[in-house]
């Protein structure tokens, strides 16, 4: 049953009475599964209790402005850490900055967070990003102790029309691929280095998988043999060389999440490098994001209960943003180069899923099968930097 992928046909022209019944299978195969991003804007609560003292450690997140990200950050603050901040512009963050203040009601110590502008769509933006950073002694001196590469954009999937980075790369892999690619490649990969041991985390989604219940419905994900990026290069519409599809554009964008942080980890590893992990995982399904804002409010508010509340197959971001967190502080991940993820619902189990449900996870056969394709994906990657 399809009712969900003929109601993205129909949106935004749906109205209350022409909603359809939804039901739990319907939820887990809908393409709506693809939306899943950190990017949903979460109202601050009551004031949160003063953090502890600073640990003396730091973490630089992408996308702590909202969703997943934002709560991660606060839970980062809360174990004393120092948080290195960016947005797309200067009043974005000054706001972000403020918006954190509240939440700590003013307890903050100076310096626990630093803002910054680093846009994702632009190699000049995130050059100016890292070269701010390593002018900070702090920075300098001890580098990072984790990198959270959390931001990502996903298009309307009706929309058709490509959109371009500043430097060419269709939108969605331009972003969440090469925009983190070149954030790590332009230095910060050498500050996680730096330290005594880091962790480099990627959210990514379990979308990349064509066998998984969202990855199933529409398009696949798959980067073929690579040939947008052989033949054409940084104007290709997609990957694989085929004509642009938002849809797939997203999932191909997670796929290559996956495979850069294997081939990450795998290049440290051959470098001799022991003191850095790299690992990729999925918070699952999030409704409630701001993926959803193009789409009509009665079905997105009728698709969050029907996945959160009902059937218990959606995620709170409260949960995806205790993943993060778990993905970047767990003492026991000893290993880099996996994928982590759970079940749907895996939230019905609190905190306590982190570690139990919530685990290393099977990733896609593309994936396990394609090492010469995750060794050649980074090579591209670098020469179209």
């Amino acid at each position: 049953m399809r009712v969900l992928s003929i109601l993205l046909i129909l949106i935004p022209s749906i109205t209350p009475l022409s909603l359809p019944p939804v039901n739990r299978r319907t939820v887990l195969a809908s393409p709506l599964t693809l939306l899943i991003e950190p990017s949903s804007p979460i109202e601050p609560s009551s004031p949160l209790p003063p953090p502890p003292s600073p640990n003396n450690k730091s973490v630089l997140i992408t996308g702590a402005s909202s969703g997943i990200g934002y709560d991660a950050t606060l839970r980062f603050i809360r174990d004393g850490y120092k948080l290195y901040l960016s947005t797309r512009d200067a009043d974005k963050t000054s706001l972000l900055l403020e918006r954190i203040k509240k939440e700590f009601n003013g307890a903050l110590e100076d310096g626990q967070v630093v803002g910054g502008c680093c846009d994702l769509g632009s190699f000049g933006s995130i050059e100016s990003y890292v070269s701010t950073l390593q002018s900070s002694t702090a920075v300098k001196d001890k580098g990072f102790d984790i990198v959270c590469l959390n931001a990502g954009l996903a298009r309307n999937i009706k929309d058709f029309s490509v959109s371009r980075t500043r430097e060419g790369f269709e939108g969605t892999v331009g972003v969440n691929h090469f925009g983190h690619f070149k954030l790590i490649s332009s230095g910060v990969g050498s500050m996680v280095e730096r330290g005594g041991g880091g962790r480099v985390v990627v959210t990514a989604s379990g979308v990349h998988d064509p066998d998984s219940p969202g990855g199933k419905q529409g398009s696949p994900a798959t980067l073929g043999g690579l040939e947008g990026l052989e033949r054409v290069g940084r104007e290709c519409e997609m990957v694989d060389g085929g004509e642009y599809n938002p849809d797939k554009a997203y999932k191909d964008s997670k796929l290559c999440n996956v495979f850069f942080g294997r081939e990450y980890q795998r290049r440290l590893e051959e470098r001799g490098v022991k003191n850095v992990l790299v690992n990729s995982f999925t918070p699952g399904l999030i409704v409630g994001t701001g993926l959803f804002r193009d789409q009509n409010p009665v079905f997105t508010k009728l698709f969050d209960v029907a996945a959160t509340d009902v059937f218990k197959v959606g995620e709170s971001v409260k949960w995806g943003g205790g993943a993060l967190h778990y993905m970047a502080t767990e003492g026991g991940i000893g290993k880099g180069g996996l994928y982590y993820g759970a079940k749907p619902g895996a939230s019905r189990g609190g905190e306590g899923a982190y570690g139990t449900t919530f685990n290393v996870d099977g990733v896609s056969r593309e994936v396990r099968e394609g090492e010469g394709k995750q060794r050649r994906l980074w090579e591209l990657s670098e020469k179209l930097m």
